[in-house]
């Protein structure tokens, strides 16, 4: 649910919402959800799914609030940080994560936008990805090989139909 720039199409907005809830449930995949000035709406509805069925979540490009990021650790949810993370003004959503388990922490590019420092300005690329890592490593005050060990096994803890494969072999 994305209400930042119009709330126009809110009600169609809900109805693809929960249509991608439903596929979600019928296929036994994650639901990836994008969120802008909708914490409140998005929190009641996954509420009320979360009644009769199991949910494996991410927040998609996180920029939450505190409350939505509780939210989603009560609820075993996953976030995922984007190049966003790096960026000078982005000193409360750094607060806001600072505690976050890693074990529910992913990352992501959201090519062809939100390029990570040293990238900010440019076309963003997947193999950006690595500077986004390079940060939260130095930022949670683990290694850069542990950091991405951790978000490598989160991926396919979350994506447990995706076929890991051994690239280093």
């Amino acid at each position: 649910l994305d209400f930042y720039h119009s709330i126009k199409f809110k009600k169609k907005q809900y109805d693809v919402f929960e249509t991608h809830i439903q596929a979600s449930i019928e296929n036994q995949l994650p639901i990836i959800i994008h969120q802008r000035d909708s914490e409140k709406e998005i929190i009641e509805v996954l509420k009320s799914y979360q009644k009769k069925h199991y949910l494996p979540v991410v927040f998609h490009c996180f920029t939450g609030s505190k409350k939505l990021l509780n939210f989603c650790l009560d609820n075993n949810f996953y976030i995922s940080l984007s190049g966003i993370i790096t960026f000078k003004n982005a000193k409360e959503l750094r607060e806001i994560i600072k505690d976050v388990s890693l074990d529910y922490l992913l990352i992501e590019t959201d090519s062809p936008f939100l390029s990570p420092v040293p990238m900010r300005g440019k076309s963003n690329q997947p193999a950006y990805v690595k500077y986004t890592a390079e940060f939260l490593s130095n930022f949670f005050n683990i290694s850069l090989k542990k950091f991405i060990e951790i978000t490598d096994n989160n991926f396919f803890k979350l994506f447990s139909k995706a076929k890991r494969y051994n690239y280093f072999q």
